[in-house]
């Protein structure tokens, strides 16, 4: 078909400009030019309207039979066409009159999109209105082929006809020698010769003339392939070259494609700055939270700072065990249990240090709950300051604090789990049963001295007493009284002294105490704004969705680009 590579182009500027279009509508803006929004479609496929005229049996008909390859207008010997027969595209075949001498022709035929076709009766026909009604088309025609027969191209009225047309109207003609056949090539040479001659005294331009046979055509066509030599003998080839070239080079329709190239360049102009705007405004969205990202850096800074006081208050927690552990022990260090405790394994600093693991533990527990507690309470805070500025700067809804930070609970719990193995660990590593161990066995060494004392000079009482010796038992006994009393006195003294130096060493470990659970707490504070920070991964991750939708919009503007540029070299 005619223009093949004019049709190629035309459909690529169409997909390109409509690709500029969507990609417009897809930055969120309004179309930003009436080209993209596809009404240009219409204009730009508009087909090209072909005008035959010619005089009667001059073979029109059987020319645009030809030249389409499908028999869409009757032939026949007499003259068929007494109205013009306007032939154009329809999903269902059927004619309608339009005008007294108007006819048109729908036909379901693929060329007939690009191309319309209007063959008239003949320039010589008296038929009222015939010319008038040619003349309405010869101006908005894009190619008007004048048909001579081979027999009598000499016709008065088709020249008449092209001797009318305004200057402008002239680069759209064509001059058709039909029925070549019927001619040798030198006759067919002189013929061509005077109609050019005749052509220039009527246009004041020599015309091209193209001797062509739309029998031997349909001939050819009949054979599949087609019959090649007989196709050239026909000389159809020309006149095709002829029709290619004028609907490449349609004047119009190339100013119009120009401005649809150009309105599709400005738009992708405009495009481009909402890209690198919208890219720009993503940067700011990111620096914006990295802002606030900051600031809860600063909270958990400041929460570091806070530790030695929360981790002093821990210290404190163990401190007022250690007075309930010291007053524990004092009264397990009675004399009555001291004196029982010489006559069977001590198990009293195994069972302080138990209960002192117990007590430190379940009250950092109930400590690192309460801390716990604020520590989400600061959270949630700071998250409402957080909140309007994101919607303010951003433009989006914030996460729901609520929603989206239930895991919090779990990390409460995990907080004061940790801090409670933490203490365990802690006082069992302060060793508090070896030092009582060591005290405690000092302290029955002498006691049990003392009770053996005791019971010896008892027992040299009881003795003498049984030998009837005068005095000495009463003096023994009297010793032996002596000694408990002693015993009872050291047991007094040496339980305040003992209970003394504990609690004294509770004062001294319970800042190495506190200590030891600085990195538990640390961590435990980290894991809190781990989990308060995932609501910011939240807002991150729609910033970066937004610039991951850039990234193909900037290919794909990247290739429109190109191509566009493409289709304006070949246009």
């Amino acid at each position: 078909m005619f223009g093949k590579r004019y049709f190629a182009i035309r459909e690529r500027l169409a997909e390109v400009v409509l690709g500029v279009g969507q990609l417009a509508r897809e930055c969120g803006g309004e179309i930003l030019d009436p080209v993209t929004d596809g009404s240009f479609l219409k204009d730009l496929r508009k087909p090209f309207l072909f005008v035959v005229c010619g005089e009667i049996n001059a073979g029109k008909s059987a020319l645009i039979n030809a030249l389409f390859g499908n028999e869409i207008c009757e032939v026949d010997a007499l003259p068929k066409t007494k109205q013009l027969q306007w032939y154009r595209y329809g999903e269902k075949a059927g004619s309608t009159e339009k005008r007294s001498m108007l006819i048109q022709n729908l036909r379901p035929l693929g060329f007939l999109r690009d191309f319309e076709v209007v063959d008239t009766p003949g320039s010589n026909a008296s038929i009222e209105g015939n010319l008038e009604e040619i003349e309405r088309f010869l101006p908005v025609a894009d190619l008007l082929l004048f048909v001579f027969p081979v027999g009598n191209p000499w016709c008065a009225d088709t020249w008449q006809l092209v001797a009318r047309l305004p200057e402008e109207q002239l680069v759209k003609v064509g001059f058709v020698l039909q029925q070549s056949d019927l001619r040798g090539e030198e006759d067919l040479k002189v013929i061509s010769g005077h109609m050019k001659t005749l052509g220039e005294q009527k246009t004041g331009r020599i015309p091209e003339i193209f001797p062509v046979s739309a029998k031997l055509v349909m001939e050819a066509r009949k054979n599949d392939p087609p019959l090649s030599h007989m196709l050239r003998k026909s000389g159809l080839t020309a006149l095709n070259d002829f029709i290619s070239s004028k609907v490449s080079h349609d004047p119009n329709r190339r100013k119009f494609h120009q401005e649809v190239s150009n309105a599709a360049q400005e738009v992708l102009k405009k495009i481009e700055g909402r890209i690198e705007e919208r890219s720009d405004s993503l940067d700011s969205d990111q620096r914006f939270l990295a802002e606030l990202e900051n600031e809860v850096d600063l909270r958990r800074e400041g929460q570091a700072i806070s530790l030695l006081e929360r981790l002093g208050g821990m210290g404190d927690v163990f401190f007022r065990q250690g007075q309930i552990a010291t007053r524990d022990l004092g009264r397990r260090m009675s004399i009555t249990r001291c004196l029982m405790s010489l006559f069977q394994q001590e198990k009293l600093p195994s069972k302080i240090e138990r209960d002192l693991i117990t007590a430190v533990k379940e009250a950092v527990e109930k400590q690192a709950e309460v801390d716990g507690v604020e520590l989400v309470k600061s959270c949630r805070n700071h998250w409402k300051t957080v909140e309007p500025r994101i919607q303010e700067n951003l433009g989006i809804n914030p996460p729901n604090f609520e929603k989206e930070t239930e895991s919090l609970a779990g990390t409460r719990k995990r907080f004061m789990r940790r801090l409670g193995r933490s203490a365990k660990q802690a006082v069992a590593q302060l060793k508090i049963r070896g030092i009582i161990d060591l005290k405690i066995d000092s302290r029955r060494i002498v006691l049990r001295r003392y009770t053996t004392l005791f019971l010896l000079l008892y027992t040299i009482a009881g003795v003498l007493g049984g030998l009837n010796v005068a005095t000495w038992p009463w003096i023994f006994m009297t010793m032996a009284t002596g000694t408990l009393g002693i015993a009872a006195i050291y047991s007094k003294i040496s339980r305040k002294a003992l209970c003394r130096d504990f609690m004294e060493g509770f004062k001294d470990l319970r800042h190495t105490f506190a200590d030891s659970l600085a990195s538990d707490y640390k961590d435990g504070v980290r894991e809190f704004y781990l989990e308060y920070g995932g609501l910011f991964e939240i807002v991150r991750r729609r910033i970066a969705d937004q610039k991951l939708l850039l990234e193909p919009r900037k290919e794909r503007w990247n290739d429109l680009f190109l191509e566009l540029k493409a289709v304006d070299q070949d246009l």
